[in-house]
C-alpha cells in the first residue's frame, strides 16, 4: 500500500519560516549567519471539527493566527513576543476596523449611494495594503523568505522528500496555490460581494458582514483546498488567487533556501532526526561521488557534532538518529572539509600527539606525529643531564613543552612562549586540559625577548623549539589544508632560516653553559643550519635525528660553557 504524503505549509518570518506538518511544526530561523530548528510535535489525537466543511477553515484561522502571530512578531523584535490570544484579539479588532471603516464612512452619503461608497472604500483599502505591502524595505527579508518557503513545498510536492535538494528547490516556482496570501484574495472577494447586500441600516449591515465574515472565512478557506487539488492542467483556475503572491513573495537567496530546505526536512519526516547510516550515505551520494574521501573522516565529523566516540558511532550507525540541527552543523563541517580544504583537526578541534588529545584551532599550527621525535630526544637528554628549566619557543598550542612537562621523570619546568596571544590562550587551554598547571606556565614574547630584558642571572637549561621554517616564497605552493594554518607560524623568510639565526643568537643570554638547544627542521635545511651552528665558535653540534618517514627532522646543539 502506498503510503500518504504527509501535508506541509508554512508562514514566513523576518528570520526564518515557521513550517506546520501533520506530524510537527518546526521554526527554522537563522541568527548570526547560523540556522537552527525547533521543533515541536504534534498530539496524535484526532479533532472531529477539523473535518467539518467552512467550520475547519475558521478552526485553522484562529489555531494559525494564534501559533504563528507570537512567532511572527518575536522574529521582528525578539523583545516584542506577544501572546496567542492577544495576537488573535488584534486580528480581530483588525477585521473589524477594515468592515467598519466603508461602512462609517459611507453614512456621510445618501443612502442611494451608499453601498458604491463602501465598496470604493474597501477596495481604495486593499490597493493601500497592497501599495504599503509593495514599498515596506523592512518586509524584502519577509517576502524573500516567503518565497524560499513556497519553492521548498513546490519540491516536496512534485518529488517528494527525494526532491529536497538544493538544486531542485532553486528550480521551483515561487507561486504556490494553496498559500495563504489566496486564502486572503478569496476572503476580499467575498467581502465585496457581501457589501453589494441592500441594507439600509448601517448598523444592521455592519453586524450582519461581521457574521458573514466568519462564513467567508470558512468558504474562502474551502476554495483554497479545492484549488489545491486541481490537476496541473487546470491550475489556471488558481491563479487568479495567486495574485496578491506578486506583492507578498520575492525570489530568495541561496541561503533562504537552504533555510527553508532543512526547516521542510524536520517538517516532514517521520521522526525528528535520520538514521546515522542514512546521512553519511546521502552526503556521500550527493557530494562525494566524484572526490575521494575517507569514511572514517566522516564519522570522526559526526562523533565530534554528536560528542560521542567514534567507535561507538559507527558500531550504531543503524539505529542512533541525528537531530535535524545536528545535520546542519554536520552539512556545514562537512562542506568545510571537502569543498573549502579545511584541516579536519580544525573541524573537530582535536589532534593526538604524544599519546596525548590537544585542543587547536585556527589560532595555532596543527601538531604533526614527526614532531614528536622532537619530544622525545627532549626527553631523553633532560634524563640523562638531570636538566630541570625548559623553555618552549614558538608553543603554538603548547603540545611539545607540555608533552615534556608531563612525561619527564625529571621534576622538570617548562615555559611556553608565543609571540601571539591567541596562541597563548590555547596553550593555556591544553595546559588545564592536561592538568600540568603546577609544571608549566605561558608567556607572551617576541621569542626570547622577555628574558633578555629581565637581565636576570637566572639561566635555563634547554630550549626546545619548533619555528616557522617555510621559506616565504613556497607557502603559496603548500597543500590548500596547510594554508588553512597561520601564516605567523609558517614563514620563515626568504631562505626558511630566519627564526633558527634569531634563536641561536639570543639563547646565548639565556642558557647556562653546556646547555641545549633542539631545533626541528624543514626536510631540506639540514646542511644550511648545520653550517651556521658549526661557523658559531659557541654552540657544538652535537647531532641530527630523522623522522618516521627518513627525513632529517630534529637538529640538537650545546652551548658551550665561556
Amino acid at each position: 500500500m502506498k503510503k500518504k504524503k504527509i501535508k506541509v505549509g508554512g508562514v514566513a518570518l523576518f528570520n526564518g519560516i515557521l513550517f506546520s506538518s501533520t506530524n510537527r511544526e518546526v521554526i527554522a530561523s537563522r541568527n548570526e549567519n547560523k540556522i537552527s530548528c525547533k521543533c515541536q510535535e504534534y498530539s496524535k489525537k484526532t479533532n472531529i471539527v477539523s473535518h467539518i466543511p467552512i467550520i475547519r477553515g475558521i478552526l485553522n484561522l484562529v489555531l494559525q493566527v494564534g501559533n504563528a502571530g507570537p512567532e511572527f512578531t518575536s522574529s521582528y523584535d525578539s523583545k516584542e513576543k506577544t501572546s496567542s490570544l492577544s495576537t488573535i484579539i488584534f486580528y480581530c479588532l483588525f477585521m473589524l476596523i477594515i468592515l467598519g471603516l466603508p461602512i462609517l464612512l459611507s453614512a456621510f452619503f445618501s443612502i442611494k449611494y451608499r453601498t458604491l461608497v463602501q465598496v470604493i472604500i474597501l477596495l481604495v483599502e486593499i490597493l493601500i495594503y497592497a501599495i504599503m505591502l509593495k514599498s515596506t524595505d523592512e518586509l524584502d527579508n519577509l517576502f524573500m523568505y516567503h518565497g524560499a518557503e513556497h519553492k521548498v513545498v513546490n519540491a516536496y510536492e512534485n518529488d517528494n522528500i527525494q526532491g529536497l535538494t538544493l538544486e531542485n528547490i532553486k528550480k521551483q516556482s515561487r507561486f504556490h496555490k494553496r498559500c495563504g496570501g489566496n486564502f486572503v484574495t478569496y476572503f476580499m472577494i467575498l467581502t465585496i460581494i457581501c457589501f453589494l447586500l441592500p441594507i439600509d441600516n448601517l448598523a444592521v449591515k455592519y453586524i450582519s458582514l461581521i457574521c458573514i465574515s466568519l462564513l467567508n472565512v470558512g468558504v474562502a478557506y474551502e476554495i483554497v483546498v479545492i484549488a489545491s487539488l486541481l490537476p496541473k492542467p487546470l491550475d489556471v483556475l488558481a491563479y487568479p488567487g495567486c495574485l496578491i503572491q506578486l506583492f507578498t513573495t520575492k525570489e530568495p537567496s541561496e541561503d533562504m533556501l537552504e533555510l527553508a530546505r532543512y526547516g521542510a526536512l524536520a517538517a516532514v519526516r517521520e521522526k525528528q532526526g535520520i538514521v546515522v547510516s542514512e546521512y553519511v550515505n546521502g552526503y556521500i551520494d550527493k557530494n562525494l561521488k566524484h572526490k575521494e574521501y575517507d569514511i572514517q573522516d566522516i564519522y570522526k565529523i559526526l562523533a565530534y557534532v554528536t560528542n560521542t566516540d567514534k567507535n561507538s558511532l559507527y558500531l550504531q550507525k543503524n539505529e542512533k538518529i541525528i537531530t535535524i540541527n545536528q545535520e546542519i552543523e554536520a552539512d556545514k563541517l562537512l562542506d568545510k572539509y571537502y569543498n573549502q580544504d579545511y584541516p579536519l583537526q580544525y573541524i573537530t578541534n582535536k589532534q593526538y600527539f604524544y599519546n596525548e588529545e590537544y585542543y587547536v584551532d585556527e589560532r595555532v599550527l596543527i601538531p604533526r606525529q614527526d614532531t614528536e621525535i622532537l619530544v622525545e630526544k627532549a626527553l631523553e637528554y633532560i634524563e640523562n643531564e638531570n636538566l630541570v628549566n625548559v623553555i618552549d619557543l614558538c608553543t603554538g598550542s603548547g603540545c611539545i613543552g607540555i608533552s615534556i612537562a608531563k612525561n619527564s621523570k625529571n621534576d622538570c619546568y617548562v615555559e611556553l612562549v608565543d609571540i601571539s596571544s591567541d596562541a597563548i590562550c590555547v596553550a593555556n587551554r591544553n595546559i588545564a586540559q592536561n592538568n600540568v598547571e603546577n609544571k608549566v606556565k605561558t608567556v607572551i614574547s617576541n621569542l626570547l625577548e622577555y628574558r633578555i630584558k629581565q637581565d636576570t642571572e637566572y639561566k635555563v637549561d634547554m630550549i626546545v623549539s619548533n619555528p616557522p621554517y617555510i621559506q616565504s616564497e613556497v607557502i603559496k605552493e603548500l597543500d590548500k589544508k596547510v594554508q588553512k594554518e597561520p601564516l605567523l607560524a609558517l614563514d620563515g623568510g626568504k631562505d626558511g632560516l630566519d627564526f633558527y639565526i634569531r634563536i641561536l643568537n639570543e639563547a646565548k643570554q639565556v642558557l647556562k653553559p653546556n646547555g641545549i638547544i633542539m631545533f626541528e627542521i624543514g626536510y631540506d635545511e639540514l646542511q644550511a643550519i648545520t653550517d651556521i651552528i658549526n661557523k658559531d665558535k659557541e654552540y657544538k653540534l652535537l647531532e641530527s635525528v630523522k623522522d618516521y618517514g627518513g627525513n632529517d627532522r630534529v637538529v640538537i646543539c650545546r652551548f658551550l660553557e665561556k
